[in-house]
């Protein structure tokens, strides 16, 4: 069985969706996206070229497919039957993404609880007989919800463990962590432990992270968005999105912000805008919609463009990051 498995680049849940197709299907190929935005002209190139054909199961996971390859794969009978995709981002929902047989788009469950592309998928997979429940699996699974949902922050030790692994994919890189997962899966153990090398590798991360934090927040500037939301808006490598909002949080100081954005012009192909709640409650989601872009109410992103890559670096730092916040994908 030949599966094709888009997916969510950026963290460990949309790797997720990568390590349990590996574990549960022989041949398997997969496409890394940085947005939804991305996605959807790729996804459409090999609608268009037949590449699509070669496939028993073609998958998105953590990810939706967005218009216009949504509509033309809703129109395609005979493709949209062995094509299944699986998200859980509001942004995705507010678009109405969800409307189709072959579209999941869950952001809680019945309970209320959060959910994320990893578990939609591996619900998927046991419902229909193509994995077997292991408890391992089951404990990857709920550590990369946990992460992904910001959940880790409350839930102690486990949320530790959690937030760990983001900071081992961080450390290691997607491939070797892909691959690191899937042995892990194919081991004995019962549960997601790490080795000491890994260990190792974790901890030297976190050192790093430490010593960049407070370097990274003194190069802040500080503006006031459309709604007059005071934020903050910081140059910075994309590895260290999520640590500096960590940083941000534990200050006593916090500047009066309610979010702030990274601008990460590493992050290929142009730069990324990454938008993370300071503020107990602040919803960045609504924000980056706002702004071409989307995720959840905790952390969500904005592509950036080529031009506004190309000219943003003729322009001071300050400028530079004042244009880039107020721009629109």
């Amino acid at each position: 069985m030949k599966i094709l498995n888009f997916s969510h680049e950026s963290d460990i849940d949309g790797l997720g969706g990568v390590i349990l197709s590996k574990y549960a299907f022989a041949t398997v190929d997969y496409i890394l996206s940085p947005s939804v935005q991305k996605m959807e002209p790729i996804f459409r190139e090999k609608m268009e070229d037949g590449s699509l054909d070669a496939y028993d199961f073609i998958f998105a996971t953590d990810l939706a497919l967005d218009n216009p390859a949504l509509e033309l794969l809703a129109n395609d009978q005979k493709l949209n039957k062995k094509v299944q995709i699986l998200d859980h981002h509001a942004f995705s929902i507010d678009k109405g993404l969800g409307k189709y047989p072959f579209t999941k788009i869950i952001e809680k469950d019945d309970n209320g609880r959060k959910t994320c592309g990893t578990e939609l998928f591996y619900r998927y997979l046991l419902d229909r007989g193509l994995i077997t429940r292991k408890s391992i699996i089951d404990d990857l699974v709920e550590l990369t919800r946990l992460e992904d949902t910001w959940e880790w922050k409350k839930a102690g030790e486990r949320g530790l463990k959690a937030h760990d692994l983001a900071i081992l994919m961080s450390a290691i890189g997607i491939e070797r962590y892909i691959d690191c997962m899937v042995k892990k899966l194919n081991s004995p153990a019962d549960s997601i432990e790490f080795s000491e090398e890994e260990m190792l590798e974790i901890e030297n991360k976190k050192a790093e992270f430490r010593a960049k934090m407070a370097s990274i927040w003194e190069e802040a500037e500080f503006l006031d968005d459309y709604a007059g939301n005071r934020f903050a808006v910081i140059p910075a490598n994309y590895e260290y999105r999520n640590e500096i909002a960590e940083y941000i949080r534990s200050l006593e100081d916090k500047k009066g912000i309610k979010y702030v954005v990274i601008i990460a012009l590493d992050k290929a192909p142009f730069g990324q805008k990454s938008y993370r709640s300071i503020e107990d409650g602040f919803d960045v989601n609504i924000v980056a919609m706002a702004h071409g872009g989307g995720g959840h109410p905790e952390a969500a992103s904005v592509n950036i463009t080529e031009e506004q890559k190309t000219l943003s670096l003729k322009m001071s730092q300050r400028d530079r990051l004042k244009y880039l916040a107020e721009s629109n994908f």
